[in-house]
């Protein structure tokens, strides 16, 4: 018998409470997870330290209020079982491992600890305690956030809760860590949760569907969109009222979304002093990935009539082909530091005037872009890779302290490249050895091909 505190609350016919500390509490696979300490708590539940079969792990356990029913609750008990009994997509879901029984009526489930190192996204967001260290680390962050739901949709889920407090990233590297994955279901199978009013999708804040992989797809806009601007797309001056109600919400986030940057209807700018980052940034943007954004919050793509989209959301894997891009456009200048968007090699740092170190160009099938040390190719910008592979680096660019323009491509794809010198030989390149970054250089790996021109 599990002991609780004495708060007990009625719900539906049972007395339910919150577990103590130092109590032991059985789970599914007859184990035993004893409570150590309370870690946080949130809308849905409290997350506790516990010791789970001599290790140290964490309990998530449910609030009394998060169920409207028995029948609910038992509908998502059964959902986390399957999800444990399937495991997780990826490593970069800190996935459900055990589940308690259900037990006064309420349950937890079992799932690692998050590294220190992790920081949520909210906390990043406002940037105070912990930031991103730079615009390319953002970028990758971006690119793993977007790759892990590639592989969790292509597995056959969808999340059904994408917002600021599920996702964390080390903030020095862009690794991502995606937790609360108890809500993820099979298509198909509905959780209950409809998530966060800010980052559901219109369809979903009107009532008119589910959340699913489509209404994934546009929260998923909306967290890539406040990454990169620090500033959410759809509220500007028109949607930031003295008082937000919930008429309000469902006005700004359902009925009559409007993107701060809709190139059609300028009522809703970013507001000033607010905004004015996201405005700058903006204006430097490359055109592609501004049309991504335009395409991802067009009314279009915000419309759901008659069981469909008048406009269509991009896919994940149109998103990883727009930021990979965007990621080998950011340059460091070596004389002060500053970032920059670069688009070909006539550029300067705009911080400090000096001219950026940029002597040659890849070309790619889809596109060229300015060779510069710290550029790094992955397998999904050469060839359709299985997915898990996607972001698997192929090559990086290395310079020559005190030797402007004298960089090289190293191999760090753990294959050997059939290679054609600038002066026509043939020759292979073994995983681990460096080319100089030369124009007419050519070389196939994969069975893609690139040259420096």
């Amino acid at each position: 018998m599990v002991k609780y505190k004495n708060n007990h609350k009625f719900f539906g016919g049972i007395f339910m409470a919150k577990p103590y500390t130092g109590v032991s509490i059985e789970t599914r696979d007859f184990r035993k997870a004893r409570i150590i300490k309370e870690l946080g708590s949130g809308g849905q539940g409290t997350v506790y330290l516990v010791d789970y079969d001599g290790k140290k792990m964490a309990l998530k356990w449910y609030h009394e209020t998060t169920f409207k029913s028995i029948e609910q609750r038992q509908q998502f008990y059964d959902n986390l079982c399957k999800n444990i009994d399937n495991g997780p997509p990826s490593d970069d879901f800190l996935w459900p491992k055990d589940i308690t029984n259900i037990t006064h009526g309420s349950f937890g489930y079992i799932m690692d600890l998050r590294p220190d190192r992790f920081k949520e996204l909210s906390v990043l967001l406002v940037g105070r305690k912990a930031r991103f260290k730079s615009f390319r680390v953002t970028v990758d962050a971006m690119l793993n956030l977007v790759n892990a739901f590639r592989i969790l949709h292509n597995s056959g889920y969808s999340y059904q809760d994408l917002n600021d407090g599920n996702f964390f990233f080390d903030p020095d590297t862009g690794e991502c860590l995606i937790c609360d994955n108890d809500n993820a279901a099979y298509e198909g199978n509905v959780t209950g949760i409809l998530g966060k009013q800010r980052y559901m999708a219109p369809e979903v804040v009107l009532g008119q569907k589910m959340p699913d992989k489509y209404t994934d797809r546009f929260s998923m806009s909306v967290i890539l969109f406040m990454m990169l601007m620090y500033l959410h797309p759809l509220e500007g001056e028109y949607s930031t009222p003295a008082c937000m109600t919930a008429e309000n919400e469902r006005e700004f986030y359902g009925r009559a979304p409007i993107f701060v940057f809709d190139p059609e209807d300028g009522s809703n700018p970013p507001v000033k002093g607010v905004g004015d980052h996201a405005a700058a940034i903006w204006s430097e943007l490359p055109e592609y990935l501004r049309k991504a954004y335009i395409r991802s919050f067009t009314k279009g793509s915000m419309t759901f009539e008659n069981g469909g989209y008048k406009g269509a959301r991009l896919v994940e894997r149109e998103w990883l082909d727009v930021l990979l891009r965007f990621r080998n456009t950011i340059c460091r200048c070596p004389s002060c530091g500053n970032e920059e968007f670069v688009s070909s090699t006539d550029a300067v740092c705009a911080a400090c005037g000096d001219e950026l170190p940029l002597f040659r160009e890849i070309k790619l099938k889809k596109y060229s872009m300015p060779v510069y040390p710290g550029m790094l190719v992955r397998k999904a910008q050469l060839y359709e890779c299985p997915e898990r592979e996607a972001l698997d680096p192929v090559f990086e660019v290395v310079g020559t302290e005190g030797f402007p323009g004298r960089d090289y491509i190293v191999n760090v794809s753990g294959e050997t490249w059939r290679c054609i010198t600038s002066s026509g030989a043939e020759r292979l390149l073994a995983p681990g050895e460096r080319m100089p970054a030369k124009a007419g250089i050519k070389a196939s790996v994969f069975g893609a091909e690139f040259e420096i021109i």
